[in-house]
Parts: structure tokens; C-alpha cells; sequence
């Protein structure tokens, strides 16, 4: 048996966030975790648009009007889940997002597909109660395209592969990590 190491572990989380950032779209799918206005969980998928190691960022792009953009403006806190099946692997990724619909998001609107620019503004506003199933518009507008930064605070691997371990790893202790009971 190998013998493991917090580094090794660590640098494990960094390179599977990388082959998803390198991925095909569909295949870039990581769940948010937030929490809403009244309190209750709230969880969805979103598309891993970029991954920065060196500022421990990552980044997915949302429509401003979403139920994740007001749950994030009140508690900025959230956890990204990622399951590799190919290696066992579960990251519980913590971050603290911020969110900008501003000269920064316009830059990256630009670089957005035209297709997939129908997915920020809809008429009525995503989440409202509509009549029938096609009852609104999409409207494309970079008015409602936010970009949500989201700063790594700490990393949860769990291995679930043969004998099981787990470490976790935290911003403020500089990445040393820990070993945790899996």
C-alpha cells in the first residue's frame, strides 16, 4: 500500500478540480449549497467556469435573479459538492462568494456563447409563478449575467476507494491540512 500524504491529498483536490474545469460543459457541473432568506437549504447545480490555485478561486456564472443570488447576498457563505465516481473521491469544497454584475461580468459577457446567454434574464423573473409551462420569455440580458467569485476556505477529501481515508484542509492554517476520521 502507498503511503499517503496531505500533500498528495491536497494536491489531489486541485488537479480533480481541473480536469472538470477542462471538461466538456455538460460535464462541468459542480452542486452549490447555500442557504436562502428564511433560512432554508437550498441546493442546485451550476457550471465550473474557472478554477485560479494560486488565489484558491473558483467561479461559476448565474442569473442575477435566481434564488442563489439573493440567498448569497444575504449569507455569502455556501459549500460546492464534487463526487468523482472514476476515483471514489467526495470534495466538500467551503467558500465565501461574491458576486459582481458590473464592468467585471460585462468583460466576460462577451465570451459567453450567444446561446448560452439566453440562460441570464427571463420574463417574468426566473423563480416566478407562472400559468403554464412555456409561460415566459427568455430575454438574454447582461443585466441579469452575475459572476459568482468564490473564495476556497477550506477542503474536505474523502477517499471511498478500498480503505477509506479523509483529510481536511484550511485556508487559515495555509493549506497544512489534517487527517479526519472518514
Amino acid at each position: 500500500m502507498n503511503v499517503l500524504s496531505l500533500e498528495s491529498l491536497l494536491d489531489q483536490s486541485w488537479a480533480i478540480l481541473q480536469n472538470l474545469r477542462s471538461a466538456k460543459t455538460s460535464e462541468r457541473t459542480i452542486t452549490l449549497a447555500t442557504v436562502d432568506p428564511r433560512g432554508q437549504p437550498q441546493v442546485c447545480m451550476v457550471v465550473l467556469r474557472s478554477i485560479e490555485r494560486d488565489n484558491n478561486m473558483l467561479e461559476f456564472h448565474t442569473d442575477a435573479d435566481s434564488l442563489k443570488c439573493a440567498s448569497l447576498a444575504k449569507e455569502p457563505k455556501a459549500q460546492i459538492l464534487i463526487w468523482r465516481p472514476n476515483v471514489s473521491v467526495q470534495l466538500r469544497i467551503s467558500v465565501e462568494i461574491d458576486l459582481y454584475s458590473d464592468d467585471k461580468s460585462r468583460k466576460l459577457w462577451a465570451k459567453v456563447p450567444g446561446p448560452s446567454q439566453i440562460s441570464y434574464g427571463k420574463s417574468p423573473p426566473t423563480g416566478h409563478l407562472i400559468s403554464a409551462p412555456f409561460d415566459y420569455k427568455n430575454m438574454g440580458s447582461i443585466d441579469k449575467f452575475a459572476v459568482a467569485e468564490c473564495a476556497i476556505r477550506k477542503i474536505d477529501f474523502l477517499s471511498l476507494e478500498h480503505t477509506h481515508h479523509r483529510a481536511q484542509f484550511l485556508q487559515i492554517d495555509d493549506w497544512a491540512g489534517q487527517w479526519v476520521s472518514p
